[in-house]
């Protein structure tokens, strides 16, 4: 694989690393000095961003999705990523756990209970206007089918498709496995070589790192507070500090072992819990009611998606917009190139038809199968009787983390449920953070396996800003540094934009070139 011109020097001198760390370090100084103007500005600048490239985003979301089951459905669909000789390096299970624990599966698993209650408490605007009442039986498919939208076919494909495709191309033609690599096919090489390159690789490490640092940190908190309901501990700065170094040193472990320890033990665990977890809430749940509203609400998903998928803007959804799809699909966007490059690297030696099949058809089956279990069942709880949503309603975004809790609280056996949902979102959140540092430590290095100390570096650089965040707050429950860096994570996707774009050119050239070429005709 050739390297960049900037690839010869120590890990600490590249560029990349300086433009990405920047900006997360300035973002951290004003909000230690002036904690509402930080707020002001990532509120406001969401609000541009939103209304100025929504549109751009749905529509790209949507094609994305369309080109890459085009390329999965035609003959181009049997090439194989690496090279007609290459070898899958893990099994086709562990291959499926990485990628759905890497991935979205971080984030899914954080929102899982309290996104699909969002939307039944509060149906979508395209839902209302159908007549859709919220807190009735009538609110339960719709609610599952908006958060079917956010974490199916469409966010995963946006992820990992075209993006992976493209990297895998060009890495074979000897280029290296970073986001400046999508440019290659429309500048200069002197460009892509140059400044415009280390923005790219950098302000790509700034969107994906952001996107991390945020749950993360929302995630410690609400840890700090369930521990804190314990008769020997008390919710505290210090337990909060614990909470984050713990985390740390969990997923800074993984990443520094590699893929083929760390990163994949934690992968398959994740899975072997989500398993096990799935059966508890199958078996002690509505597991009948459960099945039919996956399919119901599957189906109503399927029916309403090119609508909900390209709601127009409005003086009514406008603000449903941009708090909804539009910031999952910034959110989603600042991944891309990141995780584009992840799924390249573990992908080697799997069709593109696998590709798709696997992260734009299988994975996101998984997750709305997931969403279903845990979302459908505290549904379900309200709707006999339970206090389950008026937490959501008086906390919002607050008692996200805590639904969860709550929901299985309500079941037979909660003393091992809740434990075992516990260590499931840590881990998930950890699989997201370690797999996070390995593609950041790769954008910088240009090596398909880059040096330890620089995917510590990452994994350290994660925790450290997240602690920093938590102690901005003007109190221990305070979310407003959490929430003021989520409102940033759409300000980051902004330069990834043009990255992600180009991909719905180039995959579809390069893999049509790499078909003639390898002849498999």
């Amino acid at each position: 694989m050739s390297e960049s011109p900037t690839s010869n020097r120590p890990w600490w001198s590249q560029p990349p690393l300086w433009v990405g760390a920047v900006p997360l370090l300035i973002f951290l100084l004003v909000s230690a000095v002036d904690l509402a103007l930080a707020k002001q500005f990532t509120e406001e600048g969401k609000a541009v961003v939103s209304n100025a490239l929504g549109g751009v985003w749905q529509w790209m979301v949507v094609l994305i999705f369309l080109v890459a089951i085009a390329l999965a459905i035609s003959p181009v669909g049997r090439v194989r990523l690496g090279g007609v000789d290459a070898k899958p390096s893990l099994k086709f299970f562990d291959w499926c756990a990485v990628l759905i624990c890497t991935l979205l599966a971080g984030g899914g698993v954080f929102w899982s209970a309290a996104e699909p209650l969002f939307h039944y408490l509060t149906p979508s605007p395209l839902f209302q206007a159908a007549g859709v009442e919220g807190k009735t039986a009538a609110a339960v498919d719709p609610a599952l089918a908006v958060s079917f939208l956010h974490w199916g076919f469409l966010a995963w494909a946006l992820v990992a498709t075209t993006t992976t495709i493209t990297f895998s191309i060009l890495e074979r033609r000897g280029e290296p496995l970073r986001p400046r690599t999508l440019l290659v096919t429309v500048l200069p090489r002197g460009w892509v070589d140059g400044p415009i390159g280390d923005l790219a690789d950098g302000l790509s490490v700034v969107a994906a790192i952001a996107g991390t640092v945020g749950p993360l940190g929302f995630l410690s908190l609400q840890l700090s507070d369930a521990a804190g309901q314990l008769p020997w501990l008390t919710n505290s700065a210090g337990l909060q500090s614990l909470v984050v170094v713990l985390l740390t040193a969990v997923f800074a472990t993984s990443t520094v072992s590699g893929i083929q320890k760390g990163i994949k033990w934690l992968s398959e665990l994740n899975v072997w819990l989500t398993i096990a977890l799935a059966a508890g809430l199958l078996l002690l749940g509505p597991g009948l009611w459960l099945i039919q509203h996956f399919f119901s609400g599957l189906l109503s998903n399927l029916v309403h998606l090119p609508q909900m998928a390209l709601l127009p803007r409005n003086a009514t959804t406008g603000e449903w917009l941009n708090w909804w799809t539009i910031f999952f699909w910034g959110w989603f966007l600042g991944y891309a190139p990141l995780m584009g490059l992840f799924t390249a690297g573990v992908s080697r030696g799997r069709s593109i038809r696998e590709l798709v099949l696997a992260v734009a058809i299988l994975c996101p089956l998984v997750t709305n199968l997931w969403f279903t279990l845990v979302g459908g069942t505290g549904m379900y709880l309200d709707l006999n009787g339970a206090d389950i949503t008026s937490a959501l309603k008086s906390d919002g975004m607050n008692a996200a983390a805590s639904t969860l809790l709550t929901i299985l609280n309500q079941l037979p056996l909660s003393g091992l449920l809740i434990p075992i949902g516990l260590l499931l979102v840590v881990l998930f959140m950890c699989t997201s953070a370690d797999s996070m540092s390995y593609a950041a430590a790769m954008v910088v290095s240009s090596r398909n396996e880059p040096p330890a100390p620089l995917r510590l570096f990452w994994a350290l650089m994660i925790g450290s800003l997240t602690l920093v965040l938590l102690r901005v707050g003007t109190s221990l429950s305070d979310p407003t540094s959490i929430n003021a860096l989520q409102a940033f994570i759409v300000i980051a996707a902004v330069p990834v934009t043009p990255l992600v774009l180009l991909t719905l050119w180039s995959a579809p050239r390069l893999a049509w070139k790499e078909f003639r070429r390898e002849g498999i005709g």
